[in-house]
């Protein structure tokens, strides 16, 4: 009797699913299931419990009911945005400049001075008009500039950089540089060191003379045989016309870099070895330290930055200034017109800066006459996320689907779950399980009820395996609600 026992305790689990599973928890409610109740009253004239069955099946009718009802989040996500005004700024012809003083909300470091990391925005209201023709404010050439210094340019280069300016042709130039300097790396023989196009390959080190032996690749892919000395430096560029070239110097050649910097060389690598030693498992190793330039970008004088708004480079004062460039009779920069309702932006985006003219009207407020003044206005996005908190229910729309009784349940539907609630002597439906499953498995089933007292068995439906087939029954109505009662535990969330 144990040897049968087991065997069918393995049987049942090879076929069925555990309820317990994360696969089936949460997936039964009253929307895709079907509860499918016994009829028979009489058999070998005793009485089944039909009522009480019935009322089990109702039970967990109003379970998967409930099952149906979750508590959501729900979160919104806005942007609002948030201006800061400046102070009424009059037109008196004068130059005005930008502060906190007049905008204490600005979030910006405007200054009078472009030093350190301050920024200069300036308006020559002499150069501003109002034109009557249009009843618009007109802004003229240089009417608005922006002064940087090296510290603060807008040019979105990531991490180090260095300004550089020179002038070429007649024209002010500057060129900006990534930059990296790192000492104290190591690296032994075979090994290599890499900066832009330019690779040196350690092949021999000879410790006695302080010098080792390198393969140098070039940018163009070019190979040369050369010899290094500790404590000297080497000195590799491309030019801004491309020329590649190779130079060895005693002391740090700050000059020589500066030069080839203001020329605009597209690459400058100074390469040092600082001392060489027998390391790790005896591998020779050299200490070497590095500078690297890239030019990055370039601009010059009069090179559109953004729009309308052009360079003006100082090389001697190292600043570099954006205005508002207006030219007659172009179709580049043109007049620029701001009437009502409209403004003049800031180049920099990441400003929401905004220069905004205030209009006179005429008493009954119609008809613009002029320019009473001048506001600059900032616009800040304030992101905010609202969280509410809701049931949202899943229910079935069709109480007469939802429990049926087992002279309705003619086929297994592929897009329900069934629970059979009853054993095969009270519920039909127990048949369509021979039909579908075979005799061999519902007497597993059948053997599970007769020796343990009930069966809670969970099949997948073979025509859609994101379905089940739900067996709950018992040997007396009491042990069929016990059934009932397991599963509704193993399935609550």
């Amino acid at each position: 009797m144990r040897f049968r026992a087991f065997s069918v305790v393995v049987a049942l689990l090879l076929l069925f699913v555990p309820l317990s599973s994360a696969s089936t928890a949460g997936q039964f409610n009253s929307a895709n299931t079907v509860i499918v109740l016994p009829t028979t009253k009489v058999v070998n004239g005793t009485p089944v419990h039909i009522n009480e069955d019935a009322i089990t099946g109702s039970r967990l009718g109003a379970f998967l009911v409930l099952q149906g009802v979750k508590t959501f989040t729900y979160r919104k996500t806005v942007v609002i945005p948030v201006e800061y005004h400046s102070v009424l700024i009059p037109d008196d012809n004068q130059t005005y400049f930008l502060t906190e003083r007049d905008m204490p909300d600005l979030g910006l470091n405007f200054s009078t001075e472009p030093v350190g990391r301050s920024i200069v925005l300036m308006v020559n209201f002499s150069r501003v008009l109002y034109n009557s023709t249009l009843h618009a404010a007109e802004f003229l050439d240089r009417s608005v500039e922006i002064v940087f210094n090296e510290n603060t340019t807008p040019l979105n280069v990531t991490g180090n950089y260095k300004v550089f300016y020179n002038t070429v042709d007649g024209k002010d130039v500057m060129y900006l540089y990534t930059y990296a300097h790192s000492s104290g790396n190591m690296t032994s023989i075979g090994g290599a060191v890499s900066m832009g196009g330019w690779t040196i390959k350690f092949l021999d080190i000879n410790l006695n003379q302080s010098e080792a032996l390198i393969s140098l690749t070039y940018p163009s892919g070019i190979k040369k045989l050369k010899t290094m000395s500790k404590g000297h430096y080497y000195l590799m560029y491309v030019d801004a016309r491309g020329n590649e070239d190779f130079e060895e110097y005693t002391a740090y050649p700050s000059a020589r870099v500066e030069e080839l910097l203001k020329n605009g060389s597209r690459e400058v690598f100074v390469f040092s070895p600082t001392d060489f030693f027998i390391g790790i498992n005896q591998a020779k190793t050299v200490i070497y330290e590095y500078w690297f330039y890239y030019k990055a970008r370039q601009y010059e004088d009069g090179q559109v930055y953004k729009g309308q708004w052009v360079w003006d480079i100082d090389p001697e004062k190292g600043l570099y200034t954006l205005y508002l460039h207006v030219q007659a009779n172009s179709t580049e920069f043109g007049p620029v017109i701001v009437g009502t309702g409209s403004n003049l932006s800031m180049p920099i985006s990441s400003w929401n800066l905004v220069l905004q003219p205030v209009f006179n009207r005429t008493p009954t407020g119609g008809v613009i006459v002029g320019v009473l003044g001048y506001r600059f206005v900032r616009t800040e996005f304030v992101r905010k996320t609202v969280s509410i908190e809701a049931q949202k229910i899943v229910a079935t729309n069709d109480v007469y689907s939802f429990i049926v009784n087992d002279t309705s349940l003619r086929f297994l539907p592929s897009d329900k779950n069934v629970i059979i609630i009853g054993g095969w002597v009270s519920n039909k439906a127990w048949r369509l399980l021979e039909e579908v499953y075979g005799s061999g498995e519902v007497d597993k089933l059948k053997a599970q009820v007769l020796e343990n007292g009930y069966v809670v068995a969970e099949l997948k439906n073979p025509y859609n395996p994101n379905f089940y087939v739900v067996v709950l029954a018992g040997r007396t109505y009491r042990q069929t609600a016990e059934a009932v009662k397991i599963f509704m535990e193993q399935i609550q969330t």
